[in-house]
């Protein structure tokens, strides 16, 4: 396969996950100059493949961008029994990161219940999420803090440079991620540049990363890599992964950790 077809197979497969595409990501994504990134759209809008828009190209009849609400619409009781699983692994004592995403606020929930039962003498949380800070529960024994930063308000999150700076005095007994696609070949990805940035600095400050995923993520490729399999502690999600995945998390020694109802 020539190298021209090897980027618009690259391209595509990224953009039917992530429905559109700006020029800086796809020179990002492929390496490549503007000017050479500006002529792949404009053959693969010839081929009927792409459209074009203002700053960059998306799949025709691509649907609305990212928004909280549609999102928490989509595998919602599998998120639900995720985040219950996954708040069950916070201790007494943890200083833990929490990712935005709706999965991270079904744990966030879990996790609020827990601290209203008086689970826990001392505990520090720490995200980057205005959903997740307005249904934590008040606690004396909690200590809760928000990142700031830019303000994306489809994902109700801070990212960029200003919350990457805020993350630097940190350490971290465990990190809890989100992810929109997961396969052997390149790790834990996401269509986010920002929030797959920020991640990448937590996991450099973490002892234990975990990452919460439902199963229609396995096998997909999103725009960005922000963790290798190797970097990744566990994975909690609600189905066993497929044999050729479940090898590649075994030979990365990433346990799988099943989320199982009430």
């Amino acid at each position: 396969m020539s190298k021209k077809a090897t980027r618009e197979n690259h391209l595509l497969s990224v953009l039917s996950t992530t429905h559109r595409m700006t020029t800086a990501e796809a020179v990002e994504l492929l390496g490549i100059s503007v000017a050479t990134v500006r002529r792949l759209f404009n053959e693969l809008e010839h081929k009927g493949l792409i459209v074009r828009n203002y700053g960059g190209i998306q799949l025709p009849g691509a649907p609305q961008d990212y928004s909280f609400e549609s999102s928490e619409k989509v595998y919602s009781q599998e998120k639900r029994t995720i985040g219950a699983t996954a708040a069950a692994l916070v201790q007494d004592g943890d200083t833990i990161f929490l990712d935005s995403g709706t999965t991270l606020m079904q744990m966030t929930l879990a996790l609020s219940q827990r601290i209203a039962g008086g689970d826990f003498r001392s505990l520090n949380v720490v995200t980057n999420s205005i959903a997740n800070i307005q249904v934590l529960s008040p606690s004396p024994q909690v200590r809760v803090i928000l990142l700031g930063g830019e303000y994306n308000h489809n994902r109700r999150d801070f990212s960029g440079p200003l919350t990457e700076r805020f993350v630097a005095p940190f350490h971290f007994t465990k990190s809890f991620f989100g992810c929109e696609g997961l396969a052997p070949e390149m790790g834990f990805s996401s269509n986010q540049l920002s929030i797959s940035s920020l991640n990448t600095c937590i996991l450099a400050r973490t002892d234990k990363r975990y990452v919460l995923l439902d199963d229609s993520k396995f096998g997909r490729y999103s725009l960005v890599t922000y963790a290798a399999l190797k970097e990744i502690t566990s994975i909690v999600t609600n189905a066993a992964p497929d044999e050729a995945l479940a090898q590649a998390l075994e030979e990365a020694k990433v346990t799988t950790i099943l989320a199982k109802e009430g």
